[in-house]
């Protein structure tokens, strides 16, 4: 039987709560499928949106008060955005790892007026997702954490001017993540995709910072990476210290890194010190660097 209404108002106040509702449902989806298991993987850095009144949103790990040390279980999402006179402002957001997301700061009133907290929330979660986490890995290790000195940095081709740091496109992360033999993503833990990070495959590492114009990096490793007996010597160093022998994704990866990363690591703590280990260097070009890459990955991975 069809539902009777009293009023149009009553139509309007029942039709807003479904879809509410349909929203909440939405992103409790998104956090089951794609963040919940991986949300310590979540890489602080600035994202694009793909709403056009939000000009990207910025992900970080707050201090805990106590302790000092950045919170595993919250992250917070600043929203930058431009009122109607251009100023650009920005409001900040929490997101749970259950799940809940909500501003901590009034939502200015250009967004409040296009969008619902809802619709905002869905969008965050919905970067998070583009973002890719359960392909993520942050580790304590360093990804090429110091910058030559005296050699400015490379800009794309045809820029005028200083290099200025823009939003990362998620689908920019869509793009490496899905080239053939890829098999995780790794950044430094306290800088996240701020700073330098790598993409490990069975034989190489590709290398860029997707944060600044900057030149990439492929580095032919000196062995094939063995997942097998990585996990295999982790699984029988629990069972010998007397623990549970199962693994999980998160130390296996970071045995591999320890393994096959950390050595050239600690050579190479420049661009100019990883290119004296053999590194090839491409300069990125907004036109054309996805085809350069993807044909420098293809040629290594036949």
């Amino acid at each position: 039987m069809a539902t009777k209404f009293k009023s149009f108002a009553e139509f309007g106040k029942t039709v807003k709560q479904e879809r509410v509702q349909g929203l909440r449902q939405q992103i409790d989806g998104i956090f089951e499928k794609s963040i919940k298991d991986d949300f310590d993987s979540i890489p602080e850095g600035p994202y694009k949106s793909i709403l056009p009144e939000i000009s990207w949103i910025s992900f970080a790990r707050p201090l805990d008060r106590i302790t000092g040390q950045k919170s595993e279980g919250t992250l917070n999402a600043v929203i930058f955005s431009k009122m109607e006179s251009g100023k650009n402002i920005n409001h900040t957001w929490t997101v749970n790892r259950n799940g809940t997301i909500k501003p901590v700061q009034e939502i200015p009133p250009e967004l409040a007026k296009k969008y619902s907290q809802e619709e905002i929330a869905l969008e965050i979660a919905s970067l998070l997702e583009r973002i890719g986490p359960s392909f993520i890995h942050l580790t304590d290790l360093d990804v090429i954490p110091l910058q030559d000195e005296g050699e400015s940095r490379e800009g794309s081709s045809g820029s005028k001017g200083p290099t200025v740091e823009r939003p990362i496109d998620p689908e920019r992360e869509q793009f490496l993540q899905s080239q053939r033999g890829a098999k995780f993503e790794f950044a430094n833990r306290n800088i996240g995709f701020k700073g330098y990070k790598g993409l490990l495959f069975n034989k190489f590492i590709y290398l860029e910072n997707p944060f600044k114009d900057n030149a990439a990096f492929i580095l032919d490793l000196p062995e094939e990476v063995d997942f097998e007996t990585v996990e295999r010597e982790l699984a029988m160093k629990k069972s010998e210290a007397g623990g549970e022998a199962k693994v999980s994704k998160d130390e296996v990866r970071e045995a591999v890194l320890e393994r096959y990363w950390q050595p050239i690591s600690e050579k190479a703590k420049t661009r100019k010190e990883l290119v004296a280990l053999g590194a090839q260097r491409f300069i990125h070009t907004p036109e054309t660097w996805q085809d350069n890459i993807r044909q420098a990955i293809e040629s290594r991975t036949k």
